[in-house]
């Protein structure tokens, strides 16, 4: 009996293993369309900079820059980024955000996560 559940079990993880070394196709397309329209509706509206940000022109091209004090020192320093620079700031920040709701639905009891 215990042989026959512990094959089981083999056979049951190795399928579980596969199907997720081998994510399906439409869901990879489906999940690239989506990208897709996300970038094309971003790009047909004109850039609106967050909160705190002021254009400035420095040359021929337009930053975005506002006040920043850095740990360790009360003097604040002006941080500024281009168009590109902003948005990969918001994306790095909304991934950081996603990871931490992440590991608070994981351990939001002392029952789900045990003695850690």
């Amino acid at each position: 009996m215990r042989a026959l559940i512990l094959a089981l079990f083999a056979v049951t993880a190795a399928a579980a293993a596969a199907a997720a070394a081998d994510p399906p196709a439409e869901a990879a397309a489906e999940e690239g369309a989506k990208t897709e329209a996300v970038t094309a509706a971003a790009e047909d509206k004109p850039f609106e900079p967050p909160p705190g940000f002021k254009p400035k022109k420095r040359g021929k091209y337009t930053v975005y820059c506002r006040k920043d004090t850095a740990m360790g020192t009360r003097l604040p320093s002006e941080v500024c980024y281009d168009e590109d620079g902003i948005r990969a700031m918001l994306q790095a920040q909304r991934e950081d955000r996603e990871l931490v709701d992440q590991q608070r639905r994981i351990c939001s009891s002392q029952a789900t996560c045990g003695a850690n």
